[in-house]
């Protein structure tokens, strides 16, 4: 099993404290309908900002700061607060499910469409893993799933399933996501965290926010890349590198 060394890791997910985000003085969000044909969808009023990962392992921290940032409960991307809120320490991975939690707790609303079922790994325990990766696992994936792996493992879906208290902000579907899902969101004005494989061969589960797009260009914020913050990626190259086995999580306010 390759280390996602920009990654938020597989599968993830925990309960994090409540916390509050620094105060914001405006802007907030704006439901700007664009009358240009050419650009499709209600867009939130800011964009992400260029804000390059603290450390190898901190792409996930940094979407979330940018989520945050552009849907106006921050003045900044402020990564440090972000990593206090998700427990995150320097070299390790944030769990997805404590920055889910993070981001209903700032009054945002959730749609994740993902075909890994948390109740499913609950009730069969390892066998679903190897059945939900099969096309992956390998001798390696068994070193790593050890008994304490699989027990912390545990404990992250059953705090997943804690994030349906948040009731009509927070929705889960349980099959695999298609592009036309990604399409779907923008086009109606939600910003959509994925993950996707940058064909480094060291990284195969770097977070990114999918921020709109122009016919069939996406614009999309990858925290990898310093000095150009929204990438243009068409819809074959989106499509060819987007992990659908991590699901996506829309975003809207």
């Amino acid at each position: 099993m390759r280390n996602a060394r920009c990654g938020t890791g597989r599968p993830a997910g925990a309960l994090c404290g409540v916390g509050r985000a620094p105060k914001c003085h405006g802007y907030g969000w704006l439901a700007l309908r664009v009358q240009s044909p050419a650009v499709t969808g209600v867009l939130p009023q800011r964009r992400p900002l260029d804000l390059y990962q603290v450390d190898d392992y901190s792409c996930l921290t940094c979407v979330v700061a940018n989520i945050l940032y552009v849907f106006g409960v921050t003045d900044i991307p402020d990564t440090r607060w972000v990593d206090r809120e998700l427990g995150r320490q320097p070299g390790c991975g944030a769990q997805r499910d404590r920055a889910r939690r993070l981001l209903l707790q700032q009054g945002l609303s959730l749609h994740v469409v993902c075909a890994y079922d948390p109740a499913r790994f609950l009730h069969e325990g390892v066998d679903y893993l190897r059945r939900y990766y099969h096309h992956e696992w390998d001798s390696s994936w068994d070193e790593y799933w050890t008994s304490h792996r699989l027990q912390r493992h545990r404990h992250e879906c059953l705090a997943a399933q804690e994030l349906s208290s948040f009731r009509t902000r927070m929705c889960i579907e349980h099959r695999r996501p298609s592009l036309a899902d990604i399409t779907s969101a923008v086009d109606h004005g939600n910003i959509v965290w994925i993950s996707v494989d940058n064909d480094w061969g060291e990284v195969d589960c770097h977070a990114v926010l999918v921020h709109g797009r122009r016919g069939s260009v996406f614009d999309v914020y990858s925290p990898e890349l310093s000095r150009s913050c929204l990438q243009k990626y068409r819809r074959r190259r989106l499509n060819r590198m987007w992990l659908r086995s991590e699901g996506l999580t829309a975003v809207w306010r």
